[in-house]
C-alpha cells in the first residue's frame, strides 16, 4: 500500500484506535510502499521561528549509538513483552526507525522531537497491540509511528484552520458593519474596494482553507538535506558516513556536503511557527 493510500485511511476511517487496531487485523503483515520523493515545497524560514541549539543534534548522536537488535534479539524480548525491561529495550533499538521516519512528516510548524516523542509512543501502542498474526514486527512498529506522527501534524493544521477561518470571519462581519455605518451617516469615504466585492474575497480566503490539508504544508528541509543527515546519523544503511563519503554517494562538490548538512541541522532544530501560511 501506498503511503498516502494508507495516510488517506488513517485521517477517513482510523482516527480511533479501535478503528485502525481492526484495520490492522483486516491488512495482517501490510507493508508500505515508500514514494521515492516528497514533491511538496521546502519551507521558508521565517522570524517568528526560534532555534533550539544543539538539542536536535545531540540527540540524533545519541540516538546513531544505539546498535541495531538482531532477530534472534527481538523473538526473545517478543516473548516477555510483559515485562517493562522488555518494552524499553524494543522501544530504543527502534528509536533510529522513528527519527528516520520523523523527516517525512517534518513539515513547517513542526518540531522534530516532537515528532520523535510521538514516534515513540506509537511504538509502545504498537507493542501493545501486536501478535504474531500481525506479521512481522518492525513493519508493524513502522504503522503504527507513522498514525501517531500523521495525527499529530493533522491536529495543528486543523487547529489553525478553525483559528484562520475565524479571523476571516470576524473580518467579513466587520466589513459589513462598516458599509452600514457609513452609509448611514452618509460618509463618502468608504473603502474604493465595495463591501460586496470584499466579503466575496474575504469568502474566497475561506474556500481556500478549506482545501488545505496536511500535504499543503511545505517540507522543512529539501530531499537533499534530509538524505545527508539520515546518511551521516546512520538512519540508513549498515552504518554512518563521514561528509566526505556522502559528497562522493550524492555528486556533491568537495565542501558543498558541509554546508548543506550544517544548514540542514539549523532548520530541524527551529521550532515555533505556523504550519499554514494563508
Amino acid at each position: 500500500m501506498k503511503v498516502r493510500v494508507f495516510e488517506k485511511e488513517i485521517l477517513t476511517n482510523c482516527i480511533e484506535e479501535k478503528d485502525f487496531i481492526k484495520f490492522l487485523k483486516e491488512n495482517p503483515g501490510l507493508k508500505l510502499e515508500i514514494d521515492n520523493i516528497d514533491v511538496r515545497k521546502e519551507e521558508k524560514v521565517e522570524d517568528n521561528n526560534y532555534v533550539v541549539e544543539g538539542i536536535v543534534g545531540e540527540y540524533l548522536e545519541e540516538i546513531s549509538y544505539i546498535q541495531h537488535l538482531q532477530k534472534e534479539e527481538i523473538e526473545k524480548l517478543l516473548e516477555t513483552l510483559d515485562e517493562e525491561e522488555s518494552i524499553h529495550t524494543l522501544t530504543e533499538g527502534n528509536l533510529r526507525e522513528v527519527a528516520n521516519i520523523a523527516f517525512d512528516y517534518l513539515v513547517a510548524g513542526i518540531d522534530y522531537l516532537d515528532l520523535m516523542q510521538e514516534g515513540s509512543i506509537g511504538i509502545i501502542k504498537a507493542l501493545d497491540e501486536y501478535r504474531p498474526s500481525n506479521g512481522d514486527l518492525l513493519e508493524y512498529l513502522k504503522l503504527w509511528i507513522r498514525r501517531e506522527m500523521l495525527l499529530f501534524i493533522d491536529e495543528k493544521v486543523e487547529t489553525e484552520k478553525h483559528m484562520y477561518k475565524g479571523y476571516f470571519l470576524k473580518r467579513k462581519e466587520e466589513v459589513l458593519e462598516h458599509e452600514i455605518v457609513a452609509a448611514l451617516e452618509e460618509d463618502e469615504e468608504v473603502e474604493a474596494i465595495p463591501a460586496e466585492e470584499r466579503s466575496e474575497i474575504i469568502e474566497e480566503k475561506i474556500n481556500e482553507l478549506q482545501e488545505l490539508d496536511y500535504t499543503s504544508v511545505p517540507k522543512k528541509i529539501s530531499h537533499t538535506e534530509e538524505e545527508i543527515l539520515k546518511r551521516y546519523y546512520g538512519l540508513v544503511g549498515d552504518k554512518r558516513e563521514s561528509l566526505f563519503e556522502i559528497e562522493n554517494a550524492l555528486d556533491l562538490k568537495r565542501g558543498e556536503g558541509e554546508q548543506l548538512f550544517e544548514g540542514a541541522l539549523t532548520k530541524i532544530s527551529l521550532g515555533g511557527g505556523r504550519t499554514l501560511k494563508i
